[in-house]
């Protein structure tokens, strides 16, 4: 190891010594000639070519660099996807459907006309769900109507039962005040006079009698006629008594039984029609809104299965999948220029493929006009800005460059840390197809000075803060660059037109001898 580093080492050391060796005295060595064997064919033809060999011309150690001013250009390298200016997504965005079970689509790459059928779905089973929204829709219409009408009816009937409850419910209440404050009253009064009214009446037939007895005691009439006055007299009294016996019957019966009754039938009857009003009123009031409400549920289920019955046709007119322009289908979605779910979406638009709601399947593209996305990093967008020009060729064609042009740059950086820029593109008639998808490689003029003063990079001696060159004789001379582009520097201040400076002496090429193979030892072998 130490031998091989040595031999790396060594042809340095000469060279940076060469010139104090040159200028040093060399010693006096006697030099001896050694006679040639004379049986060592062509000994002596070597020594002549020898000598009349020319001597290499001494080379400095510095090499030195005249400055000049050039065309200096720096150019960004980025790589980008073409994309069509023009890009639809094929997606379902069904209402009402949910089904989505593919009988056969276009190959991806299928060049289409706008109206074309890209994807054929099942549709049996919708059809028949239409159909049968469709019978069922008469029914309903008559069965809202029917709720519309008894609506009506409640609306109208629903306040004369209110009123009229009430107003039995009052009728009631008076018919109790008034029976207590006065009917109850006088028809006491009534039966007990009654009482007294025919007591009175007795009592005058029996005083009648006794004056009657007492006159014909003294015999002023003859005996017949007294006979028949007494008897009458007698009747009389006793027709009263049995009048006054039923008058006070009547009345223990009026005021005992009678009175106390319809007082408390009237009372009853105002307690039921309390309940009934409140009942009513609540009941009624309740029943009328029901109805309402089943009403308004039954226009509202009308007009959903109407609604229904339009998506439902809406879908089944969405299922014919077509083309939106003219253009090539793509499998899949576009995302920044690539193609990230063709691969999965591919496995799909097969016979029998299942599909999913507000998925994209398919991607029109409109090859005619195209743009090219690059994906920069933060270093390759510091230089770039809109407007510069460049070169764009393609991966699958790279010997053919098409003119760029820098149209937009979006700041806000993804993800993954890269920014979008966009470039426009000219296609020439005799230029290849571009197709989104493809990978293009540009560069971009980021900048460029005519007559700029650029020295190569290696001349430019960097310690800290402070930039330098060496001039052709030695001397230090502090410099100022600007931007760099590959081995080549451009000087802002410093340098001019025409100085000499030194470039560093030029690394040895060191050989590296392989290293010689181990032979196994006779342990291995066995």
């Amino acid at each position: 190891m130490r031998s091989a580093l040595f031999s790396r080492i060594l042809p340095a050391l000469l060279l940076l010594l060469a010139p104090a060796l040159t200028s040093a005295e060399s010693p006096q060595v006697k030099s001896v000639d050694i006679p040639a064997k004379p049986d060592a064919p062509g000994v002596e033809k070597d020594a002549k070519s020898a000598a009349e060999k020319p001597k290499a011309p001494e080379t400095s150690v510095f090499p030195t660099h005249v400055v000049k001013a050039e065309n200096f250009v720096q150019r960004g390298k980025a790589s980008g996807t073409v994309e069509s200016v023009q890009e639809t997504p094929v997606e379902l965005n069904l209402k009402r459907w949910l089904d989505l079970t593919v009988i056969r689509a276009v190959p991806h790459g299928t060049a289409v006309k706008a109206g074309d059928h890209l994807i054929e779905l099942e549709t049996k089973d919708l059809r028949k769900k239409i159909e049968e929204t469709k019978l069922a829709l008469p029914g309903k219409e008559i069965e809202l109507s029917a709720a519309e009408l008894e609506l009506e009816s409640a609306e109208k009937s629903t306040p004369i039962s209110l009123a009229k409850s009430l107003r039995e419910k009052m009728q009631a209440e008076q018919d109790l005040v008034h029976f207590e404050d006065e009917s109850r009253p006088m028809r006491e009064r009534g039966a007990k006079e009654e009482v007294k009214e025919v007591s009175e009446a007795l009592a005058y037939a029996e005083e009648e009698l006794k004056q009657l007895r007492k006159m014909y005691a003294q015999d002023d009439l003859t005996e017949e006629t007294e006979e028949i006055i007494l008897r009458r007299s007698e009747n009389t009294v006793s027709r009263y008594r049995w009048m006054l016996e039923q008058s006070k019957a009547r009345s223990a019966r009026t005021l005992d039984t009678l009175l106390p009754r319809e007082h408390e039938n009237l009372r009853t009857n105002l307690e039921l029609q309390q309940i009934n009003w409140r009942a009513g009123e609540k009941s009624l009031r309740e029943g009328l809104e029901k109805k309402r409400l089943d009403t308004a549920a039954k226009r509202r289920e009308m007009e959903e299965t109407k609604k229904t019955l339009a998506e439902m046709e809406e879908d089944l007119a969405a299922m014919a999948v077509t083309a939106p322009h003219d253009g090539i289908v793509y499998y899949g979605m576009s995302q920044r220029g690539r193609w990230t779910t063709a691969s999965l979406v591919d496995r799909k638009l097969i016979p029998g493929g299942k599909l999913m709601m507000r998925e994209i399947v398919m991607t029109v593209v409109d090859p005619a006009k195209v743009q090219v996305r690059l994906a920069l990093t933060e270093d390759q967008l510091k230089d770039l800005a809109e407007g510069q020009g460049g070169t764009l060729h393609l991966k699958w064609k790279p010997d053919f460059k098409f003119e760029t042009q820098v149209k937009s740059i979006l700041y806000v950086p993804y993800a993954d840390k890269t920014f979008d820029a966009i470039l426009t593109v000219k296609t020439p008639a005799d230029a290849p197809t571009l197709f989104p998808g493809m990978t293009a490689n540009a560069e971009i003029t980021v900048y460029e000075k005519k007559d700029a003063i650029v020295i190569p990079l290696p001349a430019v001696k960097k310690e800290g803060d402070k930039e330098t060159v060496t001039s052709a004789d030695g001397n230090v001379i502090p410099v100022k660059t600007g931007r760099r582009e590959g081995d080549k520097v451009e000087i802002l201040e410093g340098l001019k037109v025409g100085d000499p400076i030194r470039l560093p002496p030029p690394t040895p090429e060191v050989k590296v001898e392989p290293k010689p193979e181990a032979k196994p030892s006779p342990a291995t072998e066995a």
